[in-house]
């Protein structure tokens, strides 16, 4: 029997029990399930330092903590959204990380298309919109050994589902949404998780042995910053320029007025759209 883990006061069955694959090293093949956690993230953590195997997903029906990128907070309430953490053990440079981080943002734009046809972008590096606004994100973090080490990738998603409009933060209205606020549609999210292992499988082993260029193409597909101008914010420093791509390291080509710049790391920004 495949094990179902919950906090104190979750239900004693695991929806998401269903879709456990059961093949080991898959994404998938055991979803530890929990009714409220900090964050998925954390909880993740500490289960990969443990052993658990690669392809072991946290899930929780809400969070306390949820974060986002650049120690951001993520608007987490119960019941409606999908925010997940799975844990890989690539052979991959720590170096090489961010680029597990783009492959995943393609699985979520492809299952979110599933769900939201022809309302789905992604905004390097980290987040997923629909309809123009902030859907989704990712979070991808190297965890390592005290010699630096590659231990594990956690691949934390928050995906806005059956998140009503009139319970989005009225500080982020303008800015975010959910796929029930956008299309008027409920979306199954236990079929919804499934779909989405599925396609994060697929985009992983690929990313794993090619790197972003074995994704680079159906990235480019979901690219919603072609010809815009941006911000983006590498630590005290600004540059401001018009987004010419992602070249096939996964670095965002920047055009300024010093010529094209490849961006490594960054927080991108522009007028009207969620930072």
């Amino acid at each position: 029997m495949r094990r179902n883990a919950s906090a104190p006061g979750a239900p004693g069955d695991n929806p998401y029990q269903t879709i456990a694959s059961g093949f080991p090293g898959h994404i998938g093949c055991d979803i530890r399930y929990f009714q409220e956690v900090d964050s998925t993230q954390r909880i993740a953590a500490a289960l990969a330092q443990e052993g658990a195997a690669e392809g072991t997903v946290v899930i929780a029906e809400s969070q306390s903590a949820g974060r986002g990128r650049l120690g951001r907070s993520w608007h987490s309430p119960a019941g409606v959204n999908l925010y997940a953490t799975a844990i890989l053990r690539p052979r991959i440079a720590v170096s090489d990380v961010p680029q597990l981080g783009l492959a995943a943002g393609v699985a979520l734009a492809e299952a979110l298309e599933t769900v939201a046809p022809g309302l789905v972008g992604l905004k390097w590096p980290n987040d997923v919109w629909l309809a123009g606004r902030k859907g989704g994100g990712i979070l991808a973090e190297a965890l390592t050994d005290a010699n630096s080490g590659l231990i594990a990738v956690l691949i934390g998603i928050g995906v806005n589902l059956n998140l009503p409009a009139s319970e989005i933060p009225f500080e982020l209205r303008d800015k975010a949404t959910s796929v029930l606020a956008t299309t008027g549609v409920r979306v199954d999210r236990v079929g919804f998780a499934e779909h989405l292992f599925r396609r994060l499988e697929l985009r992983y082993r690929a990313a794993e042995t090619g790197g972003f260029r074995a994704v680079r193409e159906l990235y480019q597909r979901y690219f919603a910053l072609n010809g815009r101008r941006v911000s983006v914010l590498e630590g005290d420093a600004t540059t401001q320029g018009i987004v010419r791509g992602v070249d096939a390291d996964g670095a965002l080509i920047l055009e300024t007025t010093l010529g094209r710049l490849r961006i490594l790391s960054g927080d991108v920004t522009l007028e009207g759209v969620y930072d």
